[in-house]
């Protein structure tokens, strides 16, 4: 596995059953079974292909008995009482979303949801704090150059409260200690003094909303310096 898959899979604890979502070659799957996850492990893919593929990584580890496959949109197919932790991960934060409001099920503090988008981070942040999930660990990977985040949340019914800056790169109080946070800031901070120099540029002036996040993230860089 490579390092985003590893720290993701670091995350899955011990319980009744994990489904990953979107599983592709099956490789948490195949390293749950391996290492004697307890419950029950279930694959899940939309298309054909990566589930095929995720079944040959089982059968060549031998562990084909162990997993559950299962062929179906998002977690509309799974079953919600076989399962107590989510792992959605390699799409975008807007599909997250999507999988998510489908399955009104996970919104109960059974589930724990390890999730990991690929884009529209701050979309998925602000749904979760919007449907009473709680955002419990951010985590960060470097991965062959590429700063990922690594979401885990649960349902408490209460809404939490993220700043706009916050929805982008997570919430300081939890983030702030992490040695790449730094440089998730730095990345940040560059695409909106871009996006806010081009719209100069284009005579169009600043948009307020982005000046402001901007702003913020210049400070929250301050801080860590303090």
């Amino acid at each position: 596995m490579n390092e985003r898959l590893k720290a993701i899979y670091r995350l899955i604890p011990p319980g009744k059953g994990v489904i990953d979502v979107g599983t592709d070659h099956g490789y948490i799957p195949v390293c749950l079974a391996g290492e004697g996850y307890p419950g029950r492990i279930i694959a899940l893919d939309i298309r054909s292909g990566p589930l095929a593929a995720a079944k040959r990584t089982a059968e060549r580890a031998g562990l084909s008995d162990r997993i559950e496959f299962l062929l179906c949109d998002g977690l509309d197919g799974c079953p919600p009482d076989a399962v107590d932790t989510i792992v959605i991960a390699g799409m975008g934060g807007d599909a997250i979303c999507g999988i998510l409001d489908r399955a009104e099920w996970c919104m109960a503090p059974a589930y724990k949801l390890i999730l990991q988008p690929m884009t529209k981070q701050e979309v998925l942040r602000y749904w979760l704090v919007n449907n009473g999930f709680k955002l419990e660990e951010e985590q960060l990977v470097e991965d062959r150059g590429v700063i990922y985040q690594i979401l885990t949340a649960r349902y408490t019914g209460i809404n939490e409260r993220l700043t706009d800056a916050e929805l982008y790169v997570g919430s300081f109080e939890k983030a702030a200690g992490h040695p790449l946070f730094a440089k998730l800031l730095e990345q940040e901070n560059h695409r909106f003094s871009v996006s806010l120099a081009g719209q100069e540029q284009a005579g169009l002036g600043r948009d307020s909303m982005q000046q402001s996040i901007y702003e913020e993230l210049l400070s929250m860089r301050e801080k860590l310096h303090e």
